[in-house]
């Protein structure tokens, strides 16, 4: 019978282990914000998946780039609702 394709977490999963030399060189406080920022990845899985990337690392760095760009986005739009006056506390 011929291989199975791995799931895109197990793909997932053995991306991140590639990157454990890099996470090892990190201080405590940015292996935690490492940890967390391929953890975004994992919110996208599905989405991911649907993709079909040849490269595990672009099903990855994918969903970490559009997750950053959302809060960017978002955090924009709280901005411009505060300069405009809409974001203040009304007694």
């Amino acid at each position: 019978m011929g291989r199975t394709v791995p799931s895109f977490r197990m793909a997932e999963a053995q991306e991140a282990a590639e990157w454990k030399a890099f996470r090892k060189s990190l201080s405590k406080q940015d292996r935690f914000i490492f940890d967390d920022m391929l953890g975004t990845a994992k919110l996208y899985a599905s989405a991911s998946s649907a993709a079909l990337r040849a490269l595990r690392f672009e099903g990855m760095a994918m969903p970490i780039i559009f997750h950053h760009y959302r809060m960017l986005v978002h955090s924009m739009e709280g901005i411009a609702k505060i300069k405009r006056g809409d974001g203040e506390e009304r007694s």
